[in-house]
């Protein structure tokens, strides 16, 4: 596990925010193209429904939690030093290769083969990953 003080888990999320919304978005149109084949055209509200509430689609749930915890974890002045850190290390913690039981993980790493778009977002987050090594 990545170790942090309250500054550098700051700094992390901060720099990390941004590629992880853009690493969601990716996949999210990944699996929505993959979705679209399989059952025909979908609205974006039937869609969202579906990444809500669909089982094929409770894999994603861990990375959209992690950005929405960053958003309240810099956003909330009452938020405190140790949050903070837990926020930073659970956003490494998803993106290592040893953690047990991450089913997203392991889902994700089957898109990093299929989805350029993808590989190219995930160097984005491996960039921010080095900082805090």
């Amino acid at each position: 596990m990545k170790t942090f003080d309250e500054q550098s888990a700051i700094q992390f999320l901060t720099d990390v925010r941004k590629p992880l919304l853009s690493l969601h978005k990716s996949i999210l149109d990944h699996e929505r193209a993959a979705y679209e084949k399989a059952v025909g055209p979908v609205t974006p509200a039937a869609f969202l429904q579906q990444v809500i509430s669909g089982a094929d689609f409770r894999w994603i749930a861990p990375l959209s939690t992690v950005i929405a915890n960053i958003d309240d974890l810099l956003d909330d002045e009452e938020a405190t030093p140790d949050d903070r850190i837990a926020g930073a290390q659970a956003v490494a913690a998803l993106f290592e290769q040893d953690a047990p039981d991450n089913a997203f993980r392991q889902r994700y790493l089957t898109l990093l083969q299929e989805s350029p778009d993808i590989l190219h977002e995930h160097g984005r987050i491996v960039q921010a990953l080095r900082t805090i090594e």
